[in-house]
């Protein structure tokens, strides 16, 4: 018994059967098992039909019988043809088609570069420019030592390749590669370096092939490149999909976005879902790069189909970015999470400060630290400014400090900073010792405090809570005032934490004092008069002692002294 199949694979993904010979494998096949079966000689090799024979007698019946089939129908062909056939050739007939269904494929693919169609402009430099001509073909240019850089002119579109540069074509298992030349193309000899190449024509076995155009002077003038390659048995690779991302509406109608499915292998069929079920082949296709547009949060799958194989499945997932409305809302996403912060006109959110990186902005929800490069701001945000819009960030707790963070979708085209219009301008929020810890970003003001100064800093205390004053931002000296031990302050400022310890740091905004002292100290520590000179000592209100005491405030055996 012999069997001839014959499956020729093109780009269109459909198996070419040729009718004939599967015809006449069944027959043959049949009148086998009939006799095995039956011992019935009188089923001959014409089937009792004189008109059919090895070569059918008919030079058009190939052509009456070929017919394309899509891979997922083949197995009805013989079924649904008007062919004489018994039970058992019908059965016989399914079973070839199954059989053959499951056969590795083979085949060559032939694809073009055109350079005409690249988008190029006239004079464009393509020095170490390369273009894809399908997912598994590209093709380079490089100037090398040449004496120009490759360069396309519109005159004879192609790409004119000056001596000593070269073309790189990268593929898989290359047989054949043929160059076009543009008009006025010169004469300089082409070498490549691996295959056999003659006048425009190469032919191998390779991953990439590089062709040198030879001499120091002239060159070749490249308008396309037709590239054809052998898809191995079995090889069918699975598409690509748009790596995942997380994307938000832009408007308040329904969120929308694409992914980009591209088919892997030239010649197969992609079949996809959007709904995360795995895709059959009676799911949406496609047979090459499309864009397809998903809504809310989504999980493509996609698989390639060809030959009767079929690919492993691909899956990726694309999120809808979660939207809060308050800064109080974006405390809470979580620790490295991200999310639209929207601030409308309502939440009357203001800037508090700004200096550096650090923009404090407040809303009725609460204050965040907006960490953020002054290059990504136009014009960079001022005190008292109104905020309203949408910006993309992550949430970072610094030390404590509640942080909004850029990330890759960090833009400000979308929020506004504008000066209020018939707001009031920004105050401190006067808060008591016990609430610091929740107004952490937030412009504070603490009243009724007692300082104790010394060489570690300022220490400011109420009811059993510590704070320290902390020149953050570094004010100038003597912009406002350094409290004394003893005394009793009011400060304001950003409330910040740091290495376990509650900070004040002070800031000077439309005037208003960071310090203000409700109650003078009456006496200084370590300060006494000099008993053993019988004369007094003066002190700075630092603590120094001084010789020669000029005009100022000085300490003089435990009280203050003016001299004039």
């Amino acid at each position: 018994m012999k069997i001839i199949l014959l499956i020729l694979v093109n780009r269109d993904h459909n198996s070419e059967i040729m009718t004939k010979f599967a015809v006449y494998w069944v027959r043959t096949a049949g009148r086998f098992f009939l006799r095995k079966k039956d011992g019935d000689s009188s089923y001959d090799e014409t089937d009792g039909d004189s008109s059919y024979d090895k070569t059918d007698g008919d030079s058009s019946y190939a052509r009456r019988q070929e017919i394309h089939l899509t891979q997922n129908r083949a197995h009805h062909f013989f079924l649904r043809k008007n062919i004489k056939t018994t039970m058992i050739e019908r059965l016989l007939t399914v079973t070839l088609l199954s059989l053959a269904s499951l056969c590795c494929w083979a085949g060559e693919v032939t694809v073009t570069w055109s350079a005409s169609s690249q988008g190029y402009s006239n004079g464009q430099k393509l020095d170490g420019a390369s273009s894809s001509i399908d997912p598994l073909t590209t093709v380079s240019f490089a100037q090398n030592g040449g004496s120009n850089p490759p360069t396309y002119y519109d005159s004879g579109l192609s790409v004119r390749i000056y001596g000593g540069g070269s073309l790189t074509v990268s593929g898989s298992n290359m047989v054949k590669i043929v160059l076009g030349f543009g008009e006025g193309d010169k004469t300089n000899e082409i070498r490549a370096n691996s295959g056999s190449y003659n006048s425009g024509s190469w032919s191998g076995n390779a991953n990439e092939v590089v062709f040198s155009v030879e001499g120091t002077s002239g060159h070749r003038r490249i308008s396309s490149v037709e590239v054809t390659y052998v898809v191995a048995d079995g090889v069918l690779s699975a598409p690509t999909l748009t790596a995942p991302y997380t994307f938000w509406s832009k408007t308040t109608e329904t969120p929308n976005s694409t992914v980009t499915i591209t088919p892997v292998t030239a010649g197969s069929t992609v079949y996809y879902t959007t709904d995360g079920s795995e895709p059959t082949l009676e799911s949406d296709m496609i047979t090459e790069a499309t864009e397809v547009r998903i809504s809310g949060t989504t999980t493509v799958k996609a698989k390639s189909v060809m030959g009767g194989q079929e690919s492993e499945t691909v899956s990726a997932t694309y999120t809808l970015g979660r939207t809060v409305n308050s800064i109080a809302e974006f405390k809470q996403i979580g620790e490295g999470s991200e999310a639209r912060l929207y601030l409308s006109d309502s939440q009357n959110a203001r800037v508090l400060y700004t200096k550096g990186n650090e923009t404090y902005l407040r809303d009725k929800s609460g204050a965040i630290c907006l960490y953020l490069s002054p290059e990504l701001y136009n014009p960079k945000p001022a005190h008292n400014q109104h905020v309203a819009g949408w910006i993309i960030g992550r949430f970072h707790d610094f030390n404590g400090l509640p942080e909004f963070v850029a990330t890759s979708n960090t833009t400000t085209n979308h929020i506004l900073f504008a000066e209020p219009v018939s707001e009031p301008a920004t105050r401190p929020e006067e808060i008591d010792a016990e609430e610091f810890g929740a107004y952490y970003a937030d412009w504070v003001l603490l009243k009724d405090l007692d300082v104790t100064a010394d060489e570690s800093g300022i220490t400011l205390e109420k009811e059993g809570f510590s704070f320290e004053l902390y020149n953050k931002f570094e004010l100038a000296d003597g912009s406002y005032i350094l409290p004394e031990t003893g005394s009793v302050v009011n400060v304001s400022g950003i409330a910040t934490p740091y290495g376990g310890k509650d900070e004040v740091v002070p800031v000077i905004i439309d005037g208003y004092a960071p310090v203000e002292v409700v109650k003078e100290p009456t006496a200084i520590v370590g300060v006494s008069a000099d008993e053993t000179s019988g004369t007094a000592s003066f002190y700075t209100i630092a603590g120094q002692r001084v010789s020669h005491p000029s005009k100022g405030l000085y300490i003089v055996n435990g009280k203050k002294v003016f001299i004039k």
